[in-house]
């Protein structure tokens, strides 16, 4: 016989709700509002953290070590799709004038179509160029906290 076939059902508890209130202990309430919530939730669909793509900026475009060609490739991978995320979450929602949010598109779309056989880095860092300015073109739409 198996341990769990002679033990007791488990008890379903639910929380007292009908007792009075424990003096200096507060009701919860949600952190955000509905709409921080939405934004928040739309943010994370879009699939590019935005801490995460500033590093591989500050990587790519800083002053840091020189770059390995494994790393080079792993970097261009993922502007590749990163670009294709950020055009789309600029078509849908970014600020400002019209004609320019196509023009950044439109390079983007160009660079990511480049072959990088003749300069891996210099093509990664035309990547990290693209990525850079779509992001700050969304992130100028985001209140300030």
């Amino acid at each position: 016989m198996s341990p769990s076939a002679s033990a007791p059902p488990l008890e379903t508890r639910v929380p007292n709700r009908t007792s009075k209130k424990v003096q200096g202990i507060k009701d919860w309430t949600p952190p955000h509002q509905r709409e921080e919530m939405e934004r928040i939730v739309e943010s994370l669909r879009a699939g590019l953290p935005v801490d995460a793509a500033y590093d591989d900026l500050n990587e790519v475009l800083g002053d840091g070590p020189t770059l390995s060609d494994e790393r080079i490739e792993e970097l261009t991978e993922r502007f590749r799709g990163n670009l294709m995320v950020l055009v789309d979450k600029v078509r849908e929602r970014a600020p400002g004038d019209a004609q320019e949010r196509e023009v950044l598109v439109e390079q983007a779309r160009t660079v990511r179509q480049e072959d990088a056989s003749g300069s891996p880095l210099a093509f990664l860092r035309r990547l990290a160029f693209s990525a850079e300015a779509l992001l700050e073109l969304l992130l100028d739409e985001e209140p300030a906290s």
